[in-house]
């Protein structure tokens, strides 16, 4: 309701969107609702809207609606407009019709002079013209001689103008009444009216053929009847057309549908068209009215209510929302194919609409604003409401935000059509403390950049919609009479001249404050490839290569007020380097998870194992690694704890890898299993890759040294995974050569280009002869170390290694040559050789380690 203002008390909420209800079925009720920002007249325009008239005795139901335009400058408010008049047959818009009027012996001039002043000084709204819908006939009063003496059917609609200028008087039996005249297509009266008679004012429907109001059967739908007399929804369309100056207007409308099987009882649609009215004179020399509805009810009532769906001069936006775990309750499911669709429950593709899979923008693709669906039960459910009951902490809510931007009332013959863009819309909400978006936020700013105007002659115009998913996170209320969790949206833009922020009706959420069953989480889980240096997280990496270098993060948000025991998180890696968990590091808040190869830790650790994982595409991606975490602390309620991961990958065999990742735990001591889904990582992998591995170099023990010399190596060894020295080629004999390291090229097609191999000296030497053996010695090429190392490239050039310079020295270049196994053998004119430097002076006697450890890069890619 925020769009439009009024007078005192809300009217009654509904469960539907752009719904407006004026009277809710109690007697003596009047009301008006005004759109808060004014229509300019002196250009045209077409509103359409629906109208609901609904009563368990259709044929007593009064007393009627009313669609008015009007400029009442005294019944104004800070919001806008809260005009109303009187109850009754005044139908919330006219003044007192039952006041007393002079009798016998009087003229009807002065009846009607006194009766003028006396409705001008009676509660009404001035400057108004009004289309009325108007469910009971007071042949004694308002509608007196307005429909035809043959008519059988009383309810009827009309054009009025409701000021001291169109009151007539009439006699009925000894006494004279006021009415109001009607206008409906014959407009003779208001062109020319009567100011004299004998016993009423001339003319009525006896005496000129289509004068007053036009018959509208069946204008009011039963409540309790399931027939054809059942209350429906009926459409109405409102055109505005002034003259080309802005000086005369008139209104025509249609009242039903062209297809009469549609309307309430069969009737046809009915065609009105008021009298051309001045535009100033009626509501003054602004030209401009605020547009709304009015109803009212008597001694007999009624429900009515009203739904626009074409909006003129301004953007508008609404807010609903639908409640998505109990739809899924009901029976809802959602696939995610096309885009997002609704499915059986049968569907292989179907899902909770509530799973964490599926994103907003599917689920809106899926659920249109109209959406309907069939539940187990048999019954049919809208899916979004501007009113849930029911709702349970833990529930998943979808909200949508519909921008509505019509065509304005720019006149211009050659294009009717004129719009004005909508751009740079935000459309904000800031939730209340019950409501929390998926990763715990509270702040929503959905962007629009662009949002153009619907055309008129649309059949279904279709807004701009965003959604975003929500949680109910508590039912507790610091006011103890609040009820509903209840929030809004506001949009605001540019290019309009009324820049102040649209404001959506309200949605509200009422708990059910049943004690939850279950905690509810959400798992933001996303990914980062720092070889690519990513800086961006996402949940699908792309051109992933073989020994990448992965980040993961992982929020456990428990949304809910119970708590999480025993809880496992499980997720897949597609390799890890070496099948060595040294190449995975994992975190719990900050705490490093450590790996226990056996399984028996009771605290927190992780395991390791192979597993084959299927795959979308029916493939099994084999000896894919399941990395399981165990012994989690207590996942307290509204909590986030969080998990990061490092892992460096090993060399992968398919194109793509997914999986999606599970917590599992247990609630209140329950010895079964609660499971909750995280997002599906997705690998997209550029299989293959340049495997290198070199030798280490053994330069013997020497008794002596010769100042300024170059030693050969003597032996080349590899590690065994213990981290023990394995000779490889004992006894080298330089001539011959010897391998440095051997070369492996698993790439395929377009990818296998040509590469290099460099060589550089790390700052340490924590990594040399045999990982810790030596991490206490000399670092070789230290200021320090009477030793230095020189790579000789064979045509007589040397290339000295310093410690931590990174001089990366060009060691192969593989040219044309792309070997899918390759050995690189040096020999005494190429390769890895040991400088005695002349100072400092070598050792002259007793024992001393000395090492460096070498970086190798393939590529100048820095990946070692």
């Amino acid at each position: 309701m925020s769009n439009f203002t009024y007078k005192s008390n809300p009217p009654a909420a509904v469960d539907y969107p752009n719904v407006q209800v004026i009277t809710d079925n109690i007697q003596n009720q009047s009301r008006g609702i005004w759109w808060k920002n004014k229509v300019d007249l002196t250009r045209p325009f077409t509103l359409k809207f629906y109208i609901y008239i609904a009563s368990e005795k259709p044929e007593e139901a009064a007393d009627g609606l009313t669609f008015t335009l009007q400029n009442d400058q005294e019944q104004l408010a800070p919001e806008g407009s809260v005009a109303v008049g009187t109850n009754g047959e005044s139908l919330g818009a006219y003044g007192d019709l039952r006041k007393p009027i002079l009798g016998e012996g009087f003229s009807n001039t002065t009846r009607l002079n006194q009766a003028q002043y006396s409705y001008n000084s009676s509660k009404r709204i001035k400057n108004s013209f009004s289309l009325e819908f108007d469910t009971y006939f007071n042949s004694d009063y308002s509608d007196a001689y307005q429909l035809p003496g043959n008519s059988d059917d009383r309810s009827h609609i009309a054009f009025t103008i409701p000021d001291a200028n169109h009151i007539n008087v009439h006699k009925s039996s000894k006494n004279y009444f006021m009415g109001i005249n009607h206008y409906s297509n014959n407009n003779i009266w208001f062109n020319d009216p009567a100011t004299d008679a004998n016993d009423s004012l001339y003319p009525y429907p006896a005496k000129n053929d289509g004068y007053g109001a036009t018959s509208a059967p069946y204008i009011v739908g039963s409540t309790n009847d399931y027939s054809d007399r059942k209350a429906r929804w009926e459409p109405v369309v409102y055109n505005w057309v002034p003259d080309k100056n802005g000086v005369i207007g008139q209104a025509t409308t249609t009242f039903g549908y062209s297809n009469a099987s549609k309307n309430t009882k069969g009737f046809s649609q009915l065609n009105l068209s008021s009298p051309m009215v001045n535009i100033a004179d009626t509501f003054g020399p602004e030209k401009k009215a605020y547009w709304g509805m009015t109803g009212s009810t008597g001694a007999n009532y009624m429900v009515s209510a009203i739904s626009a769906s074409n909006i003129p001069g301004t953007p508008g936006v609404s807010k609903t929302a639908a409640d998505l775990t109990k739809l899924g309750k009901q029976g809802l499911r959602i696939s995610k194919a096309d885009g997002g669709k609704v499915v059986s429950k049968n569907d292989p593709g179907a899902l909770m609409p509530d799973d964490q899979s599926l994103t907003s923008e599917e689920l809106m693709h899926a659920l249109p604003f109209d959406a309907q669906f069939t539940g187990d039960d048999g019954n049919k459910y809208p899916v979004f409401r501007n009113k849930i009951y029911d709702a349970d902490v833990g529930d998943i809510f979808l909200y949508r935000s519909d921008i509505y931007n019509y065509y304005d009332s720019i006149f211009n013959e050659k294009n009717p059509d004129l719009g004005n863009h909508w751009y740079n819309v935000h459309v904000t909400d800031d939730l209340p403390p019950q409501l929390r978006l998926l990763d715990g936020s509270k702040d929503v700013d959905l962007y629009y950049p662009d949002i153009p105007p619907i055309k008129k002659d649309t059949e279904s115009p279709t807004p701009q919609s965003h959604g975003f998913k929500a949680a109910l996170v508590s039912d507790q209320f610091d006011d103890p009479q609040q009820q509903a969790v209840i929030n809004t949206v506001k949009a605001s833009g540019s290019n309009f001249a009324d820049k102040t922020p649209i404001e959506s009706s309200d949605v509200q959420v009422i708990p059910s404050h049943r004690p939850p069953g279950r905690p509810s989480f959400y798992i933001n889980n996303q990914m980062q490839d720092v070889t690519q240096n990513m800086t961006d997280w996402s949940t699908t990496l792309n051109n992933v290569g073989d020994f990448d270098n992965v980040n993961y993060r992982i929020p456990l948000y428990n949304i809910s007020q119970v708590p999480l025991t025993n809880g496992q998180y499980t997720f897949f890696l597609p390799s890890v380097k070496n099948n060595d968990p040294n190449n995975l590091k994992l975190q719990f808040e900050g705490q490093d998870i450590p790996y226990d190869a056996s399984d028996n830790a009771t605290g927190l650790h992780y395991t390791i194992s192979n597993e084959n994982v299927k795959q979308t595409d029916g493939k099994t991606y084999k000896n894919a690694k399941k990395i399981v975490i165990k012994g989690l602390p207590t996942l307290d309620a509204y909590s986030i704890k969080n998990i990061t991961a490092n892992v460096n990958l090993g060399a992968n065999e398919g194109k793509v890898f997914a999986s999606t990742p599970t917590l599992t735990g247990q609630v209140n001591g329950n010895s079964e299993l609660v499971k909750y889904y995280g997002n599906k990582e997705i690998y997209n992998l550029n299989s293959g890759s340049i495997q290198i591995t070199p030798n280490s170099f053994e330069y013997g023990t020497h008794a002596f040294f010769e100042e300024n010399s170059y030693m050969l190596p003597q032996n080349t060894y590899t590690f065994d995974e213990a981290g023990n020295p394995v000779p490889t080629t004992p006894r080298i004999n330089p001539r011959r050569g010897y391998q440095a390291f051997s070369i492996k090229d698993t790439r395929k097609g377009a990818a296998r280009k040509d590469f290099k191999v460099s060589l550089s000296q790390a700052n340490d030497n924590s990594q040399s002869a045999g990982r810790n053996q030596l991490k206490t010695a000399d670092i070789i090429g230290n200021d320090a170390s009477p030793f230095q190392l020189f790579f000789f490239d064979g045509n007589g050039t040397k290339h000295p290694l310093t410690p931590g310079n990174n001089d990366n020295v060009l060691v192969y270049s593989s040219g044309d040559d792309l070997p899918d196994l390759k050995s690189v053998v040096w020999n005494d004119r190429t390769g890895l050789k040991l400088n005695v430097r002349k100072t400092p002076n070598v050792p002259e006697n007793g024992h001393q380690d000395y090492g460096a450890t070498l970086n190798w890069t393939v590529n100048s890619t820095g990946t070692p």
